[in-house]
């Protein structure tokens, strides 16, 4: 191996081992996305060593042919799987293309053992009987399913874009841009290795920013949390209309379901109360059975808005006897406003809101 190859491979693997035993101990995310993202750094790491292994037993003695393709084949093999794992690793939950892309890769694999089990030059690779490694025929194929998944990865940080409300989207597609030059780089020009450094601090950067996000997020909901809306008032520049809306009889709701029901309820007032409001401002969970919106246009027709969601949330199918309601309050926020008073306003309102909701069904 050249020096640049060896400060090459030490930077990835301590980077790797650093990473791995970071989001071993990250309590701030869930299992789930715990688990996803060291998927992807075990997944790299053993690249990066097959990597070392193919550079070492090119052209070396015959007796060491079936290793030579063995280390090629789980190389090449598993990379598509880095932005599957990554790319599910950006949701709280499971991807529902996961398992098609699962099943994409099966086959990419099978297709790949046919090949190199005929012994031609069809498959992604080759290694003649000299032991020397080529690119074969079949090399376009694990581009285009590599390609695939890049694709699959660029729509699930728009997702993460979209679904959060934050304000760093050119982060996102910045750091997505710089891993995928990373990589075709080296597609073009074979002599410079530097896919997985800039796929590793890709990583990296994906996994810091999804750390530092989910700290301000309400973990049942995936709303923001009241911390977020306490950073967010600090920065307060301009005035803006800020919407509280309430579960009623919550405590009641508690005495008569169980503590799933009630999750179940509360999950989907927070999915409707985004899917609602997103598209006029950040939502927060402010309390146990209380949300908000930040609408930073102050001459939208808020009561309209307002009226617009108590009809969806009535007509919601919560499969329980007692419908949830729900009463909405506003007032408008100005910057260093003592935010008690703001809420009381927005209280008076609510019990208005509570008097003619009734009429708004019918």
């Amino acid at each position: 191996m050249t020096p640049y190859f060896t400060a090459i491979s030490f930077i990835n693997f301590f980077t790797l081992v650093m990473m791995i035993i970071s989001i071993i101990g990250n309590s701030s995310i869930s299992y789930f996305q715990r688990s996803n993202f060291l998927k992807t750094c075990i997944t790299v790491f053993v690249i990066c060593v097959m990597e070392i292994l193919t550079m070492y037993l090119d052209e070396a003695p015959v007796k060491w042919r079936w290793l030579h393709i063995l280390s090629n084949f789980i190389g090449f093999s598993i990379t598509p799987l880095i932005l599957v794992f990554l790319g599910n690793a950006l949701r709280p939950y499971k991807s529902k293309s996961f398992k098609i892309l699962i099943i994409f890769w099966g086959i990419y694999v099978i297709w790949m053992i046919v090949t190199l089990a005929m012994g031609n030059r069809k498959s992604v690779f080759y290694v003649d009987s000299n032991n020397k490694y080529y690119r074969a025929e079949g090399f376009s194929i694990h581009i285009v399913v590599y390609s695939f998944n890049l694709i699959y990865f660029f729509m699930e940080n728009i997702f993460l874009s979209i679904r959060f409300w934050q304000n760093n989207k050119i982060l996102l597609f910045a750091n997505f841009i710089f891993a995928m030059t990373g990589n075709m780089i080296q597609v073009l020009y074979p002599e410079i290795q530097i896919t997985w450094v800039c796929s590793i601090i890709s990583i990296l950067i994906y996994y810091l920013y999804y750390s530092s996000l989910y700290q301000g997020l309400d973990m049942q909901t995936y709303l923001l949390n009241y911390t977020s809306f306490d950073r967010w008032r600090r920065m307060q520049k301009k005035d803006v209309v800020l919407v509280i809306v309430e579960i009623d009889n919550f405590t009641k709701l508690k005495l008569n379901y169980s503590r799933e029901q009630i999750d179940k309820i509360l999950v989907s007032v927070s999915r409707l109360f985004n899917d609602f409001y997103k598209k006029y401002g950040r939502c927060y969970r402010i309390s146990s059975e209380e949300f908000c919106v930040v609408i930073d246009d102050t001459k939208l027709d808020v009561e309209l808005l307002n009226k617009q969601f108590f009809i969806e949330v009535a007509k919601y199918n919560f499969d329980i006897p007692d419908l949830p309601l729900v009463s909405i309050g506003y007032a408008l926020l100005a910057p260093k406003e003592d935010i008690n008073i703001v809420f009381s306003s927005a209280d008076v309102k609510k019990r208005a809101f509570m008097k003619e909701r009734i009429g708004f069904l019918y």
